[in-house]
């Protein structure tokens, strides 16, 4: 090369790199360079079992090295990876790396196993990987942990996935997508949404009650102030409970909500609900010592937060205790915390669902303290009123760890008792009010409900809205299948056993994970899996059920097996022995939106 062309070039670089020195240091705050984890977001799931996805969210004006994407075994040491297939990018000609290609907006990778497994393993992965800003900016190569959760076929065919797009993900997947893709107003904000769609489950509406109990309790000197500062210190200790207890599951795969439906500890709950119940009847006034209640008395008086301490108290016990049933918000977000070790999102995503399953509480609260009559004779029935709903929530509690036919009896006893309570047995007066008349109807009603429990119970049912379900009018009907018949399986090896079998039947097969304490599993059981239609699509398939109940070694290790954390799940697994991820159900689904699931499946 001349002098004069050597001159030349080196007068153009030096031009360059002035240029692009000026075009760095003249742009706006706006247009400042990322930190790495928001120009390159990462987040990686297991597919079908012993196929890893890696997916990159690459901002705009930001590109990722291709050969700089690297994929190592951590632990255990027996596992090998495949090489990696990469998608056509961008060919680019770099300063540093020469002719190399890149990908811009998104990356998304499968790694393969080497070989099967043979038994349920945790994979620990590193993940090296390196980009750049068009600015001209490379950031250091950035390494990624991830501990994944892989199911062993037993050797059954394994068929390549195809690459997972947005209408193939499982629901719970796509949410963890979401919390990568979306900022952080907006993530708070989706999920404050999907807290008050889950308001509406069963799951919370046994609070209701609970709460209600807590502003009813303070009697004439409630105020509409006052219950809005109960009611929210009672919804924002059960949402800071449930962001803390879903980052420690997220993080360490374990359900400790389930911890908490020992029957010793629902025993002890439900016992003190039937106290405070009680006490609400007027059978006996629950106070403290003369002397503690004078030293309280004067403490009162530079303090009025006290019963404040109290309800926040019952809000962090009630969410450990009542509602412990995974949803597939909840899901979604554990996934994602599991994965990218980003406890302060998905911390914050945990808030905003609690929040927003707490907002019909928080107006409940308020319009008791507003609505409520604060003296007279009116206040004791309001309380009788509450008493029974507290009473409903002890037996809620219980019938976790007692026979059905047992809590049927207890449902029949309070409503025949409340029937009793409302003269449902006594003549009414010749004279007698609009509201006697009404009160007296709506005892007969509770009286009839409370014989057909009786009954139900004596008939071996199980189901307070179902009763009868167990008498027939005849001997066609005696045959009829009121559920699914599912095989129990207690263990990874039960179910490889049904995998095997059902491989060489040439069967789908669907996996369910039960428990006695989870709400949703008994709707799915009684609404659902009831339905004839369902039945008919499920004849064909292979029906198991894992029942975590015991939540002992067995079921943690079966649901850390398939990365869940607690049920309701329910899972489908191809003739081939390999789960079909992408049809997932975590959570309640009604009979018509799973008969649709059912169709796509097959």
């Amino acid at each position: 090369m001349g002098l004069a062309a050597e001159a030349d070039l080196n007068k153009k670089n030096i031009t360059d790199t002035i240029g692009d020195l000026f075009d760095r240091f003249s742009t706006s705050p706006s247009d400042a360079l990322l930190e790495p984890d928001d120009a390159f977001k990462f987040f990686a799931e297991v597919n079908d079992q012993q196929h890893i996805i890696l997916n990159w969210q690459i901002a705009d004006g930001y590109y990722l090295y291709q050969q700089q994407v690297e994929v190592t075994v951590i632990n255990p040491q027996g596992v090998q990876l495949e090489a990696i297939k990469f998608p056509k990018g961008k060919r680019k000609v770099d300063e540093i790396f020469g002719d190399t290609v890149v990908y811009y907006h998104d990356l998304q990778l499968t790694q393969r196993l080497t070989n099967p497994l043979v038994k349920p393993t945790n994979v620990t992965l590193n993940i090296r990987f390196q980009g750049c800003a068009d600015i001209g900016v490379c950031y250091p190569p950035m390494n990624k942990t991830v501990s994944l959760s892989l199911q062993p076929t037993n050797h059954l065919n394994i068929t390549q996935p195809t690459k997972p797009t947005p209408s193939n993900i499982s629901e719970q997947g796509r949410i963890a997508k979401a919390l990568v893709d979306n900022t952080v107003w907006l993530t708070a904000l989706t999920f404050l949404g999907f807290g008050l769609l889950l308001s509406l489950t069963p799951c919370v509406f046994p609070m209701i009650p609970i709460l209600s109990g807590i502003i009813i309790g303070h009697g004439k000197s409630l105020t509409t102030r006052k219950a809005f500062y109960l009611s929210f210190s009672y919804v924002f200790a059960s949402a800071i409970t449930y962001a803390l207890f879903g980052i420690l599951a997220g993080l360490f795969g374990s359900n400790l909500q389930a911890t908490f439906q020992n029957p010793w500890i629902l025993s002890i709950f439900s016992g003190l609900f039937v106290l405070l119940a009680l006490s609400m009847f007027g059978l006996y006034q629950i106070q403290l010592p003369n002397a503690l209640q004078s030293k309280l008395s004067q403490l009162s008086q530079h303090q009025k937060h006290g019963s404040l301490w109290g309800s926040a108290i019952m809000g962090i016990l009630s969410t450990l205790i009542v509602g412990p049933c995974v949803a597939a918000p909840l899901a979604g977000v554990l996934i994602y915390i599991g994965q990218t070790g980003d406890a302060v999102l998905g911390g914050l995503a945990l808030f905003s669902l609690g929040i927003g399953m707490g907002i019909p509480l928080l107006i409940i609260g308020v319009s008791a303290g507003k609505l409520l009559p604060k003296a007279g004779h009116w206040m004791e029935p309001i309380k009788y009123f509450f008493g029974v709903l507290l009473l409903a929530v002890a037996i809620w509690l219980v019938e976790r760890i007692l026979p059905a036919s047992i809590t049927l009896l207890l449902w029949a006893s309070l409503f025949i008792i409340c029937a009793i309570y409302l003269k449902a047995l006594d003549r009414l007066p010749e004279n007698s009010s609009g509201w006697q008349k009404l009160s007296k109807g709506v005892g007969a009603i509770l009286m009839i409900y409370g014989v057909i429990l009786m009954l139900g119970a004596a008939s071996g049912g199980s189901n307070p809205l179902k009763p009868l379900a167990n008498f027939s009018l005849s001997q066609k009907n005696n045959t009829l299948q009121h559920s699914l018949p599912f095989k129990r399986i207690q263990n990874i090896d039960d179910l490889q056993a049904a995998l095997q079998l059902a491989s060489q039947n040439k069967q789908f097969v669907m996996l369910d994970f039960y428990a006695d304490w989870c709400v949703s599993c008994k709707e799915m059981e009684a609404f659902t899996f009831s339905e004839p239609s369902i039945q008919q699509a499920l004849k064909n398939t292979l029906l198991l059920q894992a029942d975590v109940t015991k939540n002992n070694d067995e079921d943690r290790a079966l649901l850390n097996a398939f990365s869940l954390i607690g049920p309701p799940a329910i899972l489908f697994f191809s003739p081939n022995g390999t789960e079909i991820k992408q049809h997932r159900v975590i959570g309640y689904m009604a009979a018509d939106d799973f008969l649709k699931q059912l169709q796509i499946l097959k």
